[in-house]
């Protein structure tokens, strides 16, 4: 610290990571070792940029992937912002054989599609609690504002919606009314929501509020419903 360098990262204490940010951006700190969720939702810029290796580790699938284009363009993005800086510096280093993925990433400009149904019900649960949706009618309005909603109207086969299906529903209300009621009945079966299948209506659990609160998935909040309902059914000693 004392020769002007400093660690940034999701771990670290939140008072200890607004400190940090605020030592960079003073000039206090000159070089600032961090990970990707520095580059996402914080106004941090820098002149030069690094990114020290492409390797990620993704444990849903077990094995390294590739950085993701997205996390690289946005880290990119820091590097000599026009209000900030007249000029700035992007460094990738990588692997040969990823070379040539990268540059065709950066150079073509390819449409950007939405994962947002992969975290559907978690963010349906955060907009439950919030009360900015109580029913499955405002759910269907709330994601038809989404990015996800852009894309599925722009390529729906991307999004597992067939021409028929797409002719007969041309406006997808039909397929925004599927995803937001998937999703209710994933966060009821949970405990972290109430659906009423007959009135629509959400309502918030303590389960539900917590893992909002605490960015908790539900995957984890089912692993959890089922520790406990083990011990529950476990003979006592």
């Amino acid at each position: 610290f004392g020769n002007g360098m400093g660690i940034h990262h999701a771990g670290m204490l939140r008072h200890d990571r607004k400190l940090t940010e605020q030592m960079f951006n003073d000039g206090a700190i000159k070089v600032l070792c961090c990970t990707a969720t520095l580059a996402w939702g914080i106004n941090l810029p820098a002149h030069s940029v690094v990114i020290k290796g492409t390797d990620v580790y993704m444990p849903d699938k077990g094995c390294l992937v590739d950085l993701s284009i997205l996390d690289v363009q946005q880290i990119f993005g820091r590097a000599g912002r026009p209000q900030y800086d007249t000029s700035g510096e992007a460094t990738l280093i990588t692997h040969y054989d990823a070379m040539a993925r990268y540059l065709d990433k950066l150079v073509k400009a390819t449409p950007i599609e939405s994962n947002f149904i992969k975290q559907l019900a978690d963010h349906l649960n955060a907009e439950v609690v919030c009360g900015t949706v109580s029913n499955i009618n405002e759910a269907i309005e709330w994601i038809r504002y989404t990015y996800l909603f852009v894309r599925m109207c722009k390529n729906p086969l991307a999004y597992g919606i067939g021409a028929a299906q797409h002719e007969s529903d041309p406006t997808l209300r039909g397929r925004t009314r599927e995803l937001a009621i998937e999703a209710a009945k994933l966060l009821d079966e949970r405990k972290m929501v109430r659906y009423n299948p007959n009135s629509g209506n959400l309502a918030v659990t303590n389960l539900g509020r917590t893992a909002s609160h605490f960015y908790i998935r539900n995957q984890s909040v089912a692993t959890f419903n089922d520790m406990i309902e083990k011990k529950r059914s476990s003979p006592t000693d």
